[in-house]
């Protein structure tokens, strides 16, 4: 397993988690102390109250052991923190040295960030059961007269109220973690494949947060009340101090019942959200072409293998995408869609289309005169130009021969006006290549010239070669023609030639000068040529 490489600059910081635990245990260690003191039974309110609240005679002893109890329930979540993170500080030590960690320090690490929120919570809950016990069983040694049963009630009662408490340190521990050492020891995600781990998913935290944040404050209460209910008798409360003291413990109860369930609410809820709305701005990225979005993956849940396979997926469809572009840079980006698209039949349609033939004059005599480096970077300049034009006026280039270029106006996606369209590329080329030589002269570069053939009418098109390789073709008269339109350009000494067939179907005037009828090889009947002129 290669190191981890976190997208943090440095190794993130582990005092969070200290303070989470202690925080979390703080606070429940408050909220069991109030309800101890509001809690208006008999044996609680004639010998534990006063000693909680007072420090009078006989009472230092017992005060002293709840004041340790509770310093120990506040210290023990702080040790239980620095020994579940102790894999993680190894790797952090580790790698803070420059050394790279072994494949067991770095396995362990990985594992124990998943895991770190379980294993304080198991602690916790452990804590929260065994401290409270030895603590009220060390009153009820220290208070002879104190009753057995009050003890086992107060140390039950504190055990529901750290499960509250240990539930929600649970879900801060968990967003901690994914905010800050998630991403550095799992940047690419697959927190799922990691072996050992323990896994919450969504169901079960919304259990959780129900049980927790409902049902443990109701058993609490009827807990107590029940309690209540059969230490009245032995109870030397008045009536009015015993309503008031169970008003005050109702408040106190369903104050933290009200916070406690709001905050795992929030936690739970954004625990789940979050991570689909990040997921949901990748999406909308993706939406606008931007494959190297990705999703940030912080949790090895349902949510957390989702987001797995939307990385994957968009790592296919940026593949796909790159190979569709370099497919565009040998066929047209039409042809290409076409072809993956399926819509091209393999035995050919007949196709309404206005076909164009260009040819570089005189290119034999540049070969044999120039160097093979200067031949091709001429050629390229020269292509490219026209390849421009041509894309500009809806035309698609079918291949580059030699010197020669073979388009066509109309295919494979079929317009109206595709004769205009063909002859303001004609046009347009002209000034193109007036340009380029331009361009050619101040380099020191003799000019290029060509000759240009339009001719119009149906065409056969579709996929041509062989059974292993295909190749998007168009047959047929009208490109024929085409190509002897576009010889006789230069016998005729004239850049731009096109048939009386393409000239009938233009929308605009172009003037023209007649070439006469000429006999076409391979075609029986002669063709009108015209002299383009502008």
């Amino acid at each position: 397993m290669p190191p981890v490489k976190g997208s943090h600059a440095t190794p993130p910081r582990l005092f969070g988690f200290y303070a989470i635990g202690a925080g979390t245990t703080a606070l429940g260690l408050g909220v069991m102390s109030l309800l101890n003191i509001f809690t208006p039974i008999g044996e609680v309110a004639n010998r534990v109250v006063p000693w909680m609240t007072n420090i009078h005679e006989g009472a230092i002893g017992p005060l002293a052991l709840y004041v340790l109890g509770a310093l120990g329930i506040c210290v023990l979540p702080v040790i239980g923190v620095h020994l579940a993170l102790r894999p993680v500080r190894r790797y952090l030590a580790a790698t803070r040295t420059g050394l790279a960690p072994s494949e067991k320090v770095q396995v362990m690490a990985r594992r124990r960030v998943i895991n770190m929120p379980f294993v304080f919570t198991s602690v916790s809950l452990l804590m929260w059961v065994l401290m409270p016990t030895l603590i009220t069983l060390g009153l009820h040694w220290w208070l002879q007269e104190s009753d057995f049963h009050t003890s086992v009630f107060l140390a039950t009662r504190a055990a529901m109220v750290g499960l509250i408490a240990s539930t929600i340190s649970f879900f801060f521990l968990e967003k901690h973690s994914r905010q800050n050492l998630i991403p550095y020891f799992f940047p690419e995600g697959h927190l799922s494949a990691t072996q050992g781990t323990t896994r919450l998913g969504i169901s079960r935290r919304i259990w959780i947060m129900y049980l927790v944040g409902t049902l443990v404050p109701i058993i609490i209460l009827l807990f107590t009340l029940i309690t209540i209910q059969f230490s009245a008798a032995d109870s030397a409360l008045s009536a009015a101090e015993y309503g008031r003291g169970l008003l005050l413990f109702t408040l106190v109860l369903s104050g933290y019942a009200f916070i406690s369930a709001l905050r795992l609410n929030s936690l739970v809820s954004r625990s789940v959200a979050d991570p689909l709305r990040q997921m949901l701005s990748v999406v909308d990225r993706i939406q606008k072409g931007d494959y190297q979005a990705r999703v940030k993956v912080v949790c090895n849940d349902e949510i957390g293998e989702l987001g797995d396979a939307v990385n994957e997926m968009i790592r296919g469809l940026g593949e796909r995408e790159k190979l569709h572009s370099a497919f565009g840079k040998y066929v047209t980006p039409e042809i290409r869609d076409e072809i993956l698209s399926g819509r091209i039949p393999l035995e050919g349609e007949r196709r309404d289309a206005t076909m164009m033939f260009t040819d570089l004059r005189d290119f034999t005599n540049f070969v044999e005169n120039h160097e093979p480096e200067v031949v091709i970077a001429g050629m390229r300049s020269y292509f490219t130009a026209m390849h421009r034009v041509i894309r500009q006026h809806r035309g698609v280039v079918l291949q580059f021969v030699g010197d020669e270029i073979e388009a066509a106006f109309g295919v494979p996606l079929p317009y109206p006006d595709h004769a205009d369209q063909a002859m303001r590329a004609a046009l347009a080329m002209r000034q193109a290549l007036a340009e380029l030589n331009r361009e050619r002269a101040a380099q020191g570069l003799e000019p290029f010239s060509h000759g240009v053939g339009l001719h119009s009418g149906l065409v056969l098109a579709g996929n041509s070669g062989s059974e292993e390789q295909s190749a998007y073709a168009l047959i047929g008269d009208t490109v024929n023609v085409a190509s002897r339109i576009q010889g006789l350009s230069k016998e005729l000494d004239w850049d731009i030639l096109a048939s009386r067939e393409t000239m009938s179907r233009l929308s605009f005037p172009c003037p023209t000068v007649e070439a006469g009828s000429r006999s076409i090889k391979g075609y029986s009947k002669p063709v009108a040529i015209l002299k383009v002129v502008g």
